[in-house]
């Protein structure tokens, strides 16, 4: 555990945060608990591998193989981070507005987070390197 980033810090407080919504609520459904305590498990288990090396150095080898790619793959491979970044925040944003903000709605958007999150640490490494 080498390493310890903004975003370890960023997955502590968000799984912290969620934690603390699922636990506050005892007469929440049990699917939307369940959902909560899902999405903030995975991001203290994503808080765990950020510190190792092999986490940052997966996407340097990635990052290593594409120069090898045509153009189109290269390209799609930038752009992939962010269309997955917003279908899932537009997808999430739309079901909560829907929905009037139920808490059960909420925990289902929640499940999202670790997806966004990695996503964008994956841009912020890939930016590091290239520079």
């Amino acid at each position: 555990m080498k390493r310890f980033t903004l975003f370890t810090l960023l997955y502590l407080a968000t799984g912290i945060c969620l934690t603390a919504i699922a636990l506050q609520y005892p007469d929440m459904i049990p699917n939307a608990k369940t959902s909560l305590l899902a999405s903030a498990g995975l991001l203290y288990l994503c808080a765990v591998f950020t510190t190792f090396p092999f986490w940052h150095q997966s996407v340097q080898r990635s990052q290593a193989r594409l120069r090898d790619k045509p153009a189109w793959q290269r390209n799609f491979v930038a752009i992939a981070p962010w269309l997955v970044i917003a279908s899932v925040l537009v997808s999430a944003i739309a079901d909560v507005l829907n929905r009037n903000w139920a808490i059960e709605t909420l925990a289902s958007a929640a499940l999202g987070l670790p997806i966004i999150f990695l996503s964008v640490e994956n841009l912020f490494v890939r930016n590091q390197i290239s520079q």
